[in-house]
């Protein structure tokens, strides 16, 4: 034992009455007392000596007392018929004369009720007596009852009588011994002696009487023990076993009033004992497995596979498998997977497959999955996870066709989850091609995206699935050119993100929301986003992966290249160790960007690295020549299209070319382009960093003309950049009409003026013309060719769209009157009044699905104001699925 000179110091501490010792044994309470008897005033007493009565405790503290010939206690303890009171008496008189004295009680575990109320009756009369007691549990010394009565108290425990990591290491210690023993000194002294640590253990147990071992043995299979727990009926625990093992010293931690820990050694000794009695080993765990069954499920089935009750395990773990949905729950899981050894066609040999994936176990994951698929697992859930195991390590094609056969093979009608995940796929995909395949795929993805958001359904287990279709339609958008509508559902998808359960579809939504962001110019929003998503992050590859690639991009944007290619460069290792090839492509791409501009390194192993990696792609082929040409080797002459780069590369050409040139209409056509495909931020960030000034009137993204049509309020209106149209009213339907067709020709104008219509059209174009005028400030705002008002250049939006996806209750409150009925009916304007009707009967159909008495009764309403709409709607019992 080393020389503790903190623990005596706090032991001689005159301010405090009462210190109590409260440990198992071996942790010094006899060491420290000892030491304190050689201190002038300080008498050692073992009240193991005594009996348990009074009258024996005083007659052991009479025989420790200096010898005075005032000493009154011999005398009264000599009489036959002394009492309890006149000891009592004798002591108080006997210590306040040998005052100022300090008593050091041992073995105080030993007192029983009447010992204890001895002493609460004793104490609180006596002055200059201080008293250091030390026992195993804390009940064993009235210290409540003297904290009441104001009694100065101090309470030691095991935690401070623990040796320190520094003494432990200061006496030779390894970590993985101070961790075996966590400062037993009992077990420290057998180690630096050189011997076993559980010979304490076990010479303590041999003290321990036989009658409560076989309790001891089966409690250590518990993690905490506590007096009052069900589970100790289960494992049929001797009543008592925990009081009785605390007087007895075995050393315990205590967490509350009611829990302790055994200390480690002594544990792992008890199972030892334990594990080699077979039959009792299965049995304590089979009480423990089923006791924890309801509440503690997981506990429950590692009991059972230790008990060997592994048919029992495997039903309760497939019981679990709807609770455990994150990638924690399903990797705090895969050990009992594991040993469950389920078989290769069930549902837990998929979830085993996907908990092997989360734990970073990739290849192992997709194999066990495609065997489960193989041996004849649910084909809709096993397509599904090979789906989602194709997609997060970057196989955007396969993904598809796993996704795809899992929707078809689902037995929910429709799977929106699944539709969320295909059509985020299809958009990604779609970042990665350029020309037809991009706007095919992009429109995919815009087709799976609407069939989720059209539902309406607002519920917790759509959210992510809504969020999902959001963040598919703001890249498809982003794909197509609809760079507006794209912010809008970009705006959508951030604000239900915000506010749903971190998963990993959340996180996924607000790495992609970042990207994008930070790609359109509002870079304090992609950082807002980004910051959510780490905090939310889990430590699972993929999302670090998908963390180094948002960071890449975000400093990319704040014009910061040489972060840009530290994180980039992070997010390349990540993407190889995963074999994700989109990511290592983008990674690459953004190293060879940053590798020219002028903070980077222009002799660049990152052209090179990009050249070893992707150099047989012929556009990657192709863009490093044209930064070569237009970095480091202005002479050089390049052939191959331009149209066929990466598009992130052709953005840095671009700016680049803007150095020397003039913005011609190539230059201008391209800009034009980019800003609408990658969004200002990119453009902006590669003028930042090669200091050119970005011509201020682009005909991209941010200076084209929007018109808004309103369609379903009780009053229709146009809006032209925010600004309400000032047309006469009677012009107001027609000019919508014509908007919806995104041409005011005048042979469109034809049939959209009732017969009685006064005016032709040449003058509705001239008023038109005066109109747009006052709102754009422009003098032709819609081109100057005679007879043509063309909207090829313009945004236009429609309220009617809006029915796609609002919620369903919102029907009613849109469609309140019959549409339009206050107007005579001309072809276009029943052509515009079909279109709304066949929206709303297929918003009816879907309601149907949802809640049918609900859809049923909104049909009937609707039907009721607008009658043409019955030919359309079918009674709710009766929507085809």
């Amino acid at each position: 034992m080393p020389n503790r000179p903190h623990i005596l110091t706090d032991l001689r501490n005159p301010a405090t009455t009462v210190v109590t010792l409260v440990a198992g044994n071996g942790y010094g309470k006899s060491t420290h007392l000892v030491a304190l008897s050689t201190d002038p005033g300080h008498l050692y007493i073992r009240l193991s000596d005594a009996d348990p009565d009074p009258i024996s405790i005083a007659r052991v503290i009479a025989r420790a007392l200096p010898s005075h010939p005032g000493n009154q206690l011999p005398y009264e303890l000599s009489r036959s018929t002394v009492t309890e009171r006149a000891a009592a008496a004798a002591l108080r008189h006997d210590l306040n004369l040998h005052a100022p004295l300090t008593l050091l009680l041992d073995d105080a575990e030993t007192l029983n009720n009447d010992g204890r109320r001895f002493f609460t009756n004793l104490l609180p009369q006596l002055s200059g007596i201080r008293w250091i007691v030390a026992s195993t549990t804390p009940e064993d010394f009235p210290t409540r009852t003297l904290r009441l009565r104001n009694v100065p108290t101090q309470l030691i425990t095991d935690r401070e009588l623990a040796l320190s990591t520094d003494e432990m290491r200061n006496m030779g210690l390894t970590d993985a011994q101070m961790e075996l023993t966590q400062g037993w000194p009992a077990a420290v002294s057998l180690i630096t002696l050189g011997d076993d640590p559980r010979v304490v253990a076990q010479e303590l147990l041999l003290t321990v009487p036989d009658t409560i071992i076989p309790s001891l043995r089966r409690a250590s299979l518990l993690p905490t023990w506590r007096t009052l727990d069900p589970v100790n009926t289960a494992l049929n625990l001797t009543e008592g076993w925990l009081a009785t093992a605390l007087s007895y010293g075995v050393p315990c931690t205590r967490l509350d009033n009611d829990a302790w820990v055994p200390h480690p050694i002594v544990r792992e000794e008890l199972r030892l004992q334990l594990r080699v009695l077979p039959s009792e080993y299965a049995s304590a765990q089979q009480a423990i497995a089923g006791a924890l069954e309801t509440h503690q499920p997981m506990a429950a089935v590692e009991a059972y596979l230790a008990s060997g009750a592994g048919t029992e395990a495997r039903a309760l773990l497939e019981r679990m498998l709807p609770t455990l949905r994150s990638a924690e729950q399903l990797s705090a899981a895969l050990p009992l997977f594991q040993r469950a050894s389920p078989e290769p066609g069930s549902p837990l040999h998929v979830a085993y497959a996907q908990a092997c994936f989360e734990a970073g176990a990739l290849v192992r994951g997709l194999s066990m999955a495609e065997q489960a698929l193989g041996a004849g697992a649910d084909p809709a859930s096993t397509h599904a996870l090979i789906g989602q195991f194709r997609y997060r390590t970057g196989n955007y094609e396969l993904a598809v066709q796993h996704l795809q056969a899992a929707i078809t093979s689902s037995t929910q009608a429709p799977p929106y989850a699944l539709l969320a995940q295909l059509s985020l796929v299809y958009a990604q995909h779609a970042q990665q091609l350029t020309g037809d395949a991009a706007r095919e795929y992009a429109q995919k993805a815009d087709e799976a995206a609407y069939t989720v958001l059209a539902t309406g359904d607002l519920t917790e287990e759509l959210g992510s699935a809504m969020v999902l279709a959001r963040v598919a339609r703001t890249l498809a958008c982003a794909v197509l050119g609809a760079r507006q509508a794209g912010r809008e559902s970009a705006r959508l998808a951030r604000e239900a993100a915000e506010v749903l359960t971190p998963s990993l579809d959340v996180l996924t939504a607000l790495h992609q929301l970042a990207r994008y962001w930070a790609d359109d110019g509002d870079l304090d929003t992609a950082a807002e986003l980004l910051a959510l998503a780490v905090s939310m992050d889990t430590a699972q590859r993929d999302t670090a992966l998908q963390v180094a690639v948002t960071r890449a991009r975000l400093y990319l944007r704040h014009g910061d290249a040489d972060s840009c290619a530290h994180y980039a460069t992070q997010a390349a290792a990540i993407a190889e160790e995963l074999h994700h090839q989109p990511a290592l492509r983008e990674a690459l791409i953004l190293l060879a960007a940053t590798a020219v501009l002028p903070v980077g390194d222009a002799t660049s192993i990152r052209l090179q690295r990009l050249r070893d990696r992707l150099g047989h792609e012929r556009d990657v082929h192709t863009a490093l020549a044209y930064l070569d040409q237009a970095f480091l080797n202005p002479n050089r002459r390049v052939t191959g299209s331009r149209l066929a780069l990466p598009l992130e590369l052709r953005a840095l050409l671009l700016v680049a070319a803007l150095r020397s040139q003039t913005l011609d209409i190539t230059l201008s056509s391209e800009l034009d382009f980019l800003y609408r495909r990658l969004g200002a931020g990119v453009i902006n960030s590669y003028g930042q960093l090669l200091k050119v000034a970005i011509p201020p009137l682009l005909p991209g993204m941010n200076h084209r003309q929007t018109l808004e049509v309103a369609i379903l309020r009780p009053m229709p209106e146009i809006r032209v950049n925010g600004t309400v149209l000032d047309l006469q009213p009677v012009l107001v339907l027609p000019m919508i009409i014509l908007a919806q067709r995104g041409e005011l020709a005048v042979s469109a104008a034809q049939d959209v003026y009732a017969p009685d219509y006064r005016g032709k059209p040449e003058q509705n174009h001239y008023k038109l013309k005066t109109a747009f005028k006052a709102a754009t400030g422009h003098t032709a705002p819609l081109g100057s060719e005679r007879g043509s008002l063309t909207l090829s250049g313009w945004h236009v939006r429609s309220d009617l769209n809006a029915l796609s996806e609002c919620p369903f209750q919102d029907l009613l409150r849109l469609y309140r009157a019959p549409v339009y009925a206050r107007h005579d009916p001309t072809p276009a304007l029943t052509d515009l009044r079909d279109e709304a009707r066949r929206i709303l009967a297929q918003r009816l159909a879907q309601w149907s699905r949802v809640d049918p008495d609900a859809a049923e009764a909104a049909r009937v309403e609707l039907c009721t104001r607008d009658p043409l709409l019955i030919s359309l709607s079918r009674p709710a019992g009766a929507l085809a699925p």
